[in-house]
């Protein structure tokens, strides 16, 4: 019985070995193919997910061009500003230097809002008002006072010219 005991543990841990070293059971060899199948799955969700974020953001960036399409075709209702390069020249034929017209605009186109660098040239019945401004030529006309604009005949526009004649009218001031 001494020796029983004495070899107790050894025999405990060959057993125990020996169950240890045998191949998993039916049950283990099920619970392994099941974490296999679910691996898959996850797998083939992910790649789905991948695919269906691509398509969705692919939807979104065609319908903002067609969007942008359909709209250009109708117009979108607002007016947008046109925006120049910086310069507006405003050119007056047939006027003297010293005509208080021409000197009413040159001021008010100075002081209005946005112009900068306003500058004045003349030469031969000539002048030539040329200022930085970011919108267009037409958007600064309209901000001059009609009461300013009646004096002159317009002869040409674009976005970053205007060609006036003066036309002789003379301008009360109230």
């Amino acid at each position: 019985m001494k020796t029983l005991k004495k070899h107790l543990p050894l025999i405990a841990l060959m057993a125990f070995g020996c169950l240890w070293s045998q191949e998993p059971q039916k049950e283990d060899k099920k619970v392994i193919k099941e974490v296999d199948k679910i691996n898959k799955a996850s797998e083939e969700i992910n790649a789905t997910t991948a695919n269906t974020n691509a398509a969705i953001k692919s939807t979104i960036v065609n319908t903002k061009e067609t969007i942008d399409a359909v709209g250009s075709l109708f117009g979108s209702g607002k007016k947008k500003k046109v925006k120049t390069k910086g310069g507006v020249t405003i050119t007056i034929q047939q006027i003297d230097y010293d005509n208080e017209h021409l000197t009413q605009l040159y001021n008010h186109i100075s002081k209005y809002k946005g112009v900068k660098k306003p500058a004045k040239t003349f030469s031969n019945g000539q002048a030539s008002i040329n200022v930085i401004y970011k919108e267009s030529a037409d958007a600064l006309w309209q901000g001059v006072p009609k009461k300013f604009r009646k004096a002159f005949k317009m002869l040409q526009m674009d976005n970053q010219s205007i060609s006036l004649q003066f036309a002789g009218i003379q301008i009360k001031d109230n």
